[in-house]
């Protein structure tokens, strides 16, 4: 089964700057999910790891290494970008794609969906459950509150807007909802995986 992993660019350009130091490192790929980085790109001294959003740094011997930068939780050992929260995963029609955070999860699978069917965020802008809408055409139109929509309204493709602020539940009902729009089956035509102190089955 393919593995795919999708980092924003603003957050690429962070950790190519932390690995990067003020040098000039030529950046080459190594995998769907590595990068690696030196002087000589045949011989890296720091590898980026899309999927987990770290930086380490390569000993002489070849054997990567947890390197602190500046900005790095000292819990987490090596650099991760703002968002990093967990390992979160879609699964969508075969194809699983590797996410940093439950909005990331929750881009990717509405995304993935529109892709698959358009029109299903049309339909899922028309369902306002309590005091918020999951996307809208203005971010104005998400929340019930405008302060809230300048908090929590991020772009998630041409003309259309998606909240951030949910929930592990919320954002599994609002998949699902999404999935059955598209006349999808949950849970083997899509699925999504939660770190086990965020999510249950």
């Amino acid at each position: 089964m393919a593995q795919v992993s999708f980092i924003k660019a603003t957050k690429l350009v962070e950790l190519l700057k932390s690995a990067n130091g003020g040098g000039d490192l030529s950046v080459s790929v190594l995998s769907s999910n590595q990068l690696a980085l030196g002087v000589d790109p045949l011989n890296p001294t720091s590898l980026i790891d899309l999927s987990g959003e770290t930086v380490r740094s390569i000993s002489p011997d070849g054997a990567p290494r947890e390197v602190k930068l500046p900005g790095a939780d000292a819990s987490l050992g090596s650099f991760r970008a703002s968002r990093q929260t967990g390992s979160y995963t879609l699964k969508f029609k075969g194809a699983t794609t590797d996410c940093w955070s439950l909005r990331n999860l929750l881009e990717a699978g509405l995304k993935s969906l529109e892709a698959y069917q358009p029109g299903v965020l049309d339909k899922l802008s028309a369902i306002k459950p309590r005091t918020k809408r999951i996307v809208a055409r203005d971010p104005l139109h998400l929340f019930d509150q405008a302060d809230l929509a300048h908090k929590y309204a991020q772009p998630l493709i041409e003309g259309w807007w998606f909240g951030t602020n949910n929930s592990a539940e919320e954002t599994k009902t609002w998949l699902r909802r999404g999935a059955e729009l598209a006349g999808l089956r949950w849970g083997s035509d899509i699925s999504i995986g939660m770190p086990v102190d965020r999510w249950s089955h």
